[in-house]
């Protein structure tokens, strides 16, 4: 039988006790998350914000990139929002060898934690902590942070167990995630005492299913790595620089109109996505995200030689014959004028 006990998440004029009965790993209150790391006054106290990114799926950031949540639980150690949850694995940074956290319906290795009660460490109020436990079917331990990214937000990641790499330009701030009421200080969440050992089945296939109406030819393979999209009215520009790989510093993303992100994604798909959007650029990245927009900073500019190629190299999810740009890379395409030449940029 199920027991519930409510805790109030208000500060107290004495001092922090930490009560002695464990939390079990499901709180069905909503709350929102909040990050906390004094040390760096720049995320301290913020929430987390979700951001719509197609597909299904939302992206997680510390503003001023996404809205406000507050109608989040946890299901067996897992973060939800409706029919998403938390998962890890996307958007893999050999820099720092850390790997994106977001929200999806598909089955990816969940993000996994375990509620604890702890001491405020600025106010010595009593809270609920979601400490990182594992990201499933991988080794547990180490912790999540936030790495800074485009409009002066932050990104969720996971940092794993034994890394020591740490890119120099964009530090990964270890954080503290708090479940705190929807209403923030004076309410209560409330979490089941009953604990289970069954764990969470995950699938690791996805669905490449795709409505034939919806699916464009399929573009011609290149002898380089990027796919001729002349037939669907984009020429291919180059392997365009994200912000991170900018020589300039600008900060930014390079195609920032839109995000659709799609497991089945093909360069095709993105094309006619952007194009039905009324965008003049389209680029593919990290295997299954496609960005449009109508201009890119000069910065962004890619070059033309054979080798500058090298950074749009990952295959497309959903055709391993062309390849969606890599990792901070972006593989960049131009709509073609009306009635005009439609020629792809040349390497030497």
């Amino acid at each position: 039988m199920k027991q519930h006990y409510l805790l109030a998440l208000v500060a107290s004029a004495s001092a922090c006790t930490i009560p002695t009965t464990p939390l079990s790993n499901t709180i069905t209150t909503p709350f929102r998350i909040q990050v906390q790391n004094a040390s760096y006054p720049a995320v301290n106290n913020l929430y987390m914000n979700l951001l719509e990114a197609g597909g299904g799926d939302k992206h997680l950031y510390i503003g001023p990139v996404g809205t406000p949540t507050s109608n989040l639980v946890l299901t067996q150690g897992v973060i939800e929002q409706g029919a998403v949850h938390a998962v890890i694995g996307g958007e893999h940074s050999t820099i720092d060898n850390t790997d994106k956290m977001f929200m999806t319906e598909r089955g990816d290795a969940r993000a996994i934690f375990q509620p604890t009660y702890a001491c405020n460490p600025e106010t010595d109020a009593l809270q609920i902590e979601l400490r990182f436990v594992t990201w499933q079917n991988h080794a547990p331990g180490q912790w999540i942070c936030v790495r800074p990214t485009y409009d002066n937000a932050y990104e969720f990641r996971y940092y794993p167990p034994g890394n020591t790499a740490n890119d120099p330009n964009k530090f990964c701030v270890k954080v503290t995630l708090v479940a705190v009421g929807a209403s923030g200080t004076g309410t209560t969440l409330s979490t089941s005492t009953t604990r289970t050992s069954t764990p969470i089945q995950v699938s690791t296939s996805t669905s490449t299913t795709v409505t034939a109406s919806t699916t464009p030819p399929a573009g011609t393979s290149s002898p380089l790595p990027y796919t001729d999209m002349t037939s669907n009215g984009f020429s291919f520009v180059g392997c365009a620089p994200e912000e991170r790989n900018d020589p300039s510093g600008a900060k930014g993303r390079t195609l920032p109109g839109v995000l659709y992100a799609d497991d089945t994604l093909t360069n095709d798909k993105c094309t006619t996505f952007c194009a039905g959007k009324g965008y003049k650029y389209a680029g593919t990245e990290y295997a299954r995200e496609c960005w449009c927009a109508n201009s890119y900073p000069p910065s962004r500019q890619p070059k033309t030689t054979k080798a500058s190629l090298a950074g749009c190299s990952t295959k497309c999810k959903g055709n391993a014959a062309q390849y969606c740009g890599g990792g901070d890379w972006l593989s960049l395409y131009q709509a073609c004028p009306a009635g005009g030449p439609c020629v792809n940029a040349n390497f030497t």
